[in-house]
Formats: structure tokens, C-alpha cells, sequence
């Protein structure tokens, strides 16, 4: 007779049999019936999911580049404060000879315009319509010679491209009020930068204006006009003068360039001058119509004042009585 344990381990061997025989069953008729069942169709994908819309492009044509406060200030403020100059600065250097008795007077030999990036926009020689009798060549380098080229431009014609270059501009140099004498152009002040007159940029213990030649070799640590001058070389020394203190500068004068870029020019300031005065003048006015009249011959002297063509200021109007009330009462107590 077979053993307890031969037996129980006959019945797993059987039980094992039979459970992979049923999974196998099974699996058949899973694949049975997963071969007759159709394939499932499936959704179709969004349209958006391969093709981006192109709204995008108008709503970052519509958006501002720059909020609108500050578009005034860049526009009011001239320069970029990362020490360069913005796009809407030149430079300007002359070179002039001397007419009349002994070459006393100054007139234009030569004129110089550099851009923000110190690139040439004009650099010509001019014919003076005055007989030259001092050329001062040693610092000039200007000779006889140097007007009879063909590219040598006119006075007028000289004074017509530089104001063209200059409009608008904020124009930097060295004591440049001799360079628009010889032009006999004029720009407004405040888009004036004379590095001559800048105290930041004067070096410790300077008292007198200081020289270009100084500034430069002060700050940048360069020689120039050792020999003769160079107005495109003195033009770009002023500009890098100007990029080392633009920010303080500019702050300086930030009022006064929104004033003026809003159209508060001298002129404006003077009308607005005016028109405060009218209209202190008519406060003054109704002041003194406010006032209660005074009985008696004060309140007749009163209108006589009004009606005059110019008539007295309020404190000098309400002086009147006061000091005939002062006279009066000491009479009033004797009695």
C-alpha cells in the first residue's frame, strides 16, 4: 500500500495537472475571441495639438514694448546710464583762422561732427569769405594750400550741413560756444554738454577751466595735441569725457529735458511768466473788490485808486486807512 505522503504528493501532481490545463483553456479562448472582436477606431486628435495658433504674433504686436511712463522718461533722459552715449548724442570740435588786423577775430577753417559711437558724420575744410591773415598753422596744420582743394565746402554751405547733423542733437565739446560762434549757429542750452564747464569732471584743485588736453590725460590717460590739433580726435576725446559722467549729468538735468521735450522751451517759460504775473494781478483784484468799503473819504479814494490805470497794491491800498484810523483815535481820547 502506497504511503500517507506518496499519496498527498500524487494529489498536488494532479491538481498542478488540472490548473494548467484550465489557464490553458482559458488563454485559448481569450484569443479566440480578441481575433473576432473588431479593432477599436480611434478618436481623432485635436487640431491644436499640431498647429499653433497664430494670435500670438497680434497679441505681441499689440503689446508695448515699454510701459508708457517710462517711454517719456528714455525719451526725456538722452542717454543709456551704462556709460554710453545714446543714439540721439554728437560730438562737436572746430578749428578756426584768423581774419582782420593781426588774425584777432576768429572765423570757421574747419568743422567736425561725430556720432554717439565717435564714427565721422562730417569732417570738412572751410573756405572763409574773409581775406585770412593769421592761419594759425601750428595749431591748425591749415595752410594756403589746404582752401584751394576741390572737397573745401562754403560758409553757407558748412553752416547748412552742420545745423542739418546738430538738430535735435545733444551735442557735446570743449568750450563749445567759439564752435557755434564760428558757425554762427545757435542750440538750445539744455542740449548743451561743454565738458569745459562740467565741474565733476574738473580734476582736484582745478580752479580755471580746464584744458582738453588735461581732461584727457586726467581721466583717460592720454596725450593729445602735442603737435597740431585734430578736431575729430578732440571732437571723440569730449565724447568719452562726456560717457564717463553721463549719469550724474543726466540726472542733473532731467527736469529741464522733460520740459523740453514736452515743449517748455524759453520762450513757453516766458509766456507762463507773464501769464503768473496777469494772474497775480487779477488775485490782487479780487481781493481788493472783497474787501468792505470804508465810509467817509477813505471809500471815495478807494474807487479813485480802482479806477486808475495803475492802481496800487493791495498793502499799500489797505495802508491808507489804517493810518488815518491811527490819527483819529488819538483825537477821539484828548477829547
Amino acid at each position: 500500500p502506497a504511503s500517507p505522503h506518496t499519496m498527498v504528493v500524487d494529489v498536488l501532481k494532479k491538481l498542478k495537472k488540472d490548473a494548467k490545463a484550465r489557464q490553458k483553456h482559458q488563454d485559448r479562448n481569450l484569443g479566440n475571441a480578441q481575433a473576432q472582436k473588431p479593432e477599436a477606431k480611434k478618436a481623432p486628435e485635436p487640431a491644436h495639438k499640431f498647429f499653433v495658433s497664430s494670435n500670438w504674433k497680434n497679441l505681441l504686436e499689440r503689446k508695448p514694448d515699454i510701459a508708457p511712463k517710462a517711454s517719456v522718461a528714455s525719451a526725456a533722459s538722452s542717454t543709456r546710464h551704462d556709460g554710453s552715449a545714446a543714439a540721439n548724442v554728437v560730438a562737436l570740435d572746430c578749428e578756426m583762422v584768423g581774419v582782420g588786423p593781426e588774425g584777432e577775430r576768429s572765423v570757421l577753417a574747419r568743422v567736425s561732427i561725430v556720432d554717439s559711437e565717435g564714427k565721422v558724420l562730417l569732417d570738412r575744410f572751410v573756405r572763409p569769405k574773409e581775406y585770412v591773415t593769421d592761419f594759425r598753422t601750428h595749431i591748425t596744420g591749415i595752410t594756403a594750400g589746404t582752401f584751394k582743394r576741390p572737397d573745401v565746402l562754403s560758409e553757407d554751405m558748412a553752416r547748412q550741413m552742420a545745423a542739418k547733423l546738430l538738430d535735435g542733437k545733444i551735442v557735446v565739446g570743449h568750450s563749445v560756444q567759439f564752435d557755434f560762434q564760428a558757425l554762427l549757429l545757435s542750440h538750445p542750452h539744455v542740449l548743451i554738454r561743454d565738458t569745459a564747464l562740467f565741474k565733476p569732471l574738473r580734476p582736484p584743485g582745478q580752479k580755471r577751466t580746464p584744458a582738453l588736453r588735461k581732461l584727457a590725460e586726467h581721466w583717460l590717460q592720454e596725450s593729445i595735441q602735442d603737435g597740431t590739433h585734430d578736431s575729430v580726435q578732440d571732437a571723440r576725446i569730449a565724447l568719452r569725457l562726456y560717457r564717463l559722467k553721463s549719469k550724474i549729468w543726466e540726472k542733473q538735468l532731467r527736469s529741464a529735458m522733460q520740459q523740453h521735450s514736452l515743449g517748455g522751451g524759453s520762450s513757453t517759460s516766458r509766456t507762463a511768466g507773464a501769464a503768473a504775473v496777469q494772474d497775480e494781478d487779477n488775485e490782487e483784484g479780487e481781493r481788493v473788490e472783497r474787501e468792505a468799503p470804508v465810509p467817509g473819504k477813505n471809500s471815495a479814494k478807494r474807487r479813485a485808486q480802482q479806477k486808475s490805470a495803475q492802481p496800487k497794491t493791495v498793502a499799500e491800498q489797505s495802508a491808507i486807512p489804517v493810518k488815518k484810523k491811527m490819527k483819529k483815535k488819538p483825537k477821539k481820547r484828548a477829547d
